[in-house]
């Protein structure tokens, strides 16, 4: 269905033109201590991600696995039709520690946030090396990968670094429809309900919504079990007849 010329699982990691840059300023080994130590469980670090799209407004929200997540281009796939991010909303969120959630005047469905923080995303580092995002807002597409092995190491092992020498830069790309919907790995499209409830594009599409993608996964993503993950969607998220998490 999707990339036949190539059959490139992945393209969604360079897929469009390059229209800025976002630094992001953080050592390696903070991200390492903060992330082993909150987010031991892999299914905690899945539930950061559908906070983050409750705390966007989304009604529906998809989590999507690869049926062998040993395989080399296995994936996990956070699906919401949120508020999404623009290209200013991207530059946000990667602003490590600082959340403007909390400076909100109106919050989505106004949920009261879950995060408040802004480091949630980083629970992601114990699952995979990558992060991407792929975001809709409005008729424009953008999308940002985080790779963590470029992240500075910090000085001898320690937190210390230098916060103007030592930066990541992620490139920010925008995309038509057609390079969106190209990228994106046949994976994100079926026929069950969680597939129905958000479609990407066509006349149903809703006017925004974010795939967040987990790529080169670490060891510990491989032992998620979608039972276990589904009764902690449904236990720990504050579940109503506005959001349901799949």
């Amino acid at each position: 269905m999707l990339n036949p010329q190539t059959g490139d699982q992945q393209a969604f990691l360079r897929a469009g033109r390059e229209i800025g840059e976002i630094p992001v300023k953080i050592s390696y080994r903070i991200i390492e201590l903060f992330s082993d130590g909150l987010y031991a469980s892999p299914t905690k670090a899945v539930e950061e991600l559908v906070s983050n799209s409750f705390d966007a407004g989304a009604t529906n929200v998809h989590v999507i696995l690869s049926p062998d997540q040993t395989a080399e281009d296995a994936l996990i796939a956070v699906v919401d039709d949120g508020e999404s991010m623009d290209e200013i909303g991207l530059q946000q969120h990667w602003i490590i520690g600082v959340s403007k959630k909390r400076a909100l005047a109106r919050l989505p469905k106004r949920r009261n946030q879950i995060g408040k923080f802004g480091i949630g995303k980083l629970a992601t580092f114990v699952l995979a090396k990558k992060l991407t995002h792929v975001c809709k807002r409005g008729s424009k597409y953008f999308a940002v990968t985080m790779d963590y092995s470029r992240i500075p190491q910090g000085k001898d092992g320690s937190v210390e670094y230098d916060a103007e020498k030592e930066v990541v830069v992620l490139p920010l790309r925008q995309l038509t429809q057609e390079e969106t919907r190209q990228c994106l790995p046949p994976l994100l499209f079926g026929s069950d309900p969680g597939y129905k409830a958000i479609p990407l594009f066509g006349p149903k599409a809703p006017k925004s919504w974010t795939v967040a993608i987990m790529s080169s996964l670490k060891d510990l993503a491989k032992e998620i079990q979608m039972g276990r993950l589904e009764w902690i969607l449904k236990t720990a998220m504050p579940m109503g007849t506005d959001f349901n998490a799949r």
